[in-house]
């Protein structure tokens, strides 16, 4: 049955989060040249003495030491990996709150999709008593609803909160999905185990893995202006199927 409200709320969402994926290419379209620039300054600076510069503290205003030789190391990392690695966990975090967003506004639309079922996935969370009496509405109690059982689904693996995802939204199983799986595990790698594959690592990437265990697997430039398309494509099927079966094209 169509339902073009929630179409065009889709529709917006999804373009919604590939702006925001666009923003962060263009921005580091525009800084990679500065930071390149500013290491050849201290490539090629023949100073040895320590240099002062602010760093954060809690208690008091602080400083560090770095001579040009360490600062020329420091812009080297940033510029090969360390900024790309760091705009990946912030891409890959955009766009799991553009999916918990998705899963949301459709259950506004079909709250009782809510008890949909996909093993391995915990259920939507029960209402207590005291939930219902201290709820100021039953809007405001769904929504606190809505999205405790959300935040249960997102932490899960990438490959069953998505099987939930195409269930509860009927969106077909996409080839792109397999490449979204490896972006995630490659993001669990730069939090938790410093780029270094791992068991969980190949088990989560599965045929897209990029490395065998004890690899660094790399995020550099290439590799994460990749990870932007793939996870454009991946929003791009979701809307896509969406307003197949709820929407027509030409009114979202």
């Amino acid at each position: 049955m169509p339902n073009e409200a929630l179409a065009r709320k889709i529709y917006s969402l999804q373009n919604k989060i590939v702006r925001e994926l666009n923003n962060a290419h263009i921005f580091l379209e525009q800084a990679q040249p500065l930071l390149v620039e500013a290491k050849a300054k201290y490539e090629n600076s023949k100073s040895k003495a320590d240099r002062r510069y602010y760093v954060p503290s809690v208690e008091r205003r602080k400083f560090a030491k770095r001579t040009d030789a360490e600062l020329k190391d420091i812009y080297a990392h940033y510029t090969s990996n360390g900024l790309f690695e760091a705009f990946l966990i912030n891409s890959v975090s955009q766009f799991e709150s553009f999916l918990g967003d998705v899963i949301i506004e459709f259950l506004k639309h079909y709250p009782m999709r809510i008890t949909e079922t996909v093993q391995g996935m915990p259920a939507c969370p029960n209402i207590s008593p005291k939930d219902l009496v201290a709820a100021a509405d039953k809007d405001e109690l769904m929504q606190r609803v809505f999205s405790d059982h959300v935040g249960n689904v997102f932490r899960q693996r990438p490959s069953l909160y998505m099987t939930y995802l195409s269930k509860l939204l009927s969106v077909k199983n996409d080839p792109s999905f397999s490449d979204y799986y490896e972006v995630c595990a490659t993001r669990d790698l730069v939090v938790h185990n410093n780029g270094i594959a791992n068991a969980l690592y190949v088990e989560k990437a599965g045929t897209k893995a990029r490395g065998a265990i004890g690899e660094k697997i790399p995020v550099d430039q290439d590799y994460y202006y990749e990870a932007l398309a793939k996870l454009k494509k991946v929003s791009g099927a979701i809307k896509r199927d969406i307003e197949k079966k709820y929407g027509k094209d030409e009114e979202v």
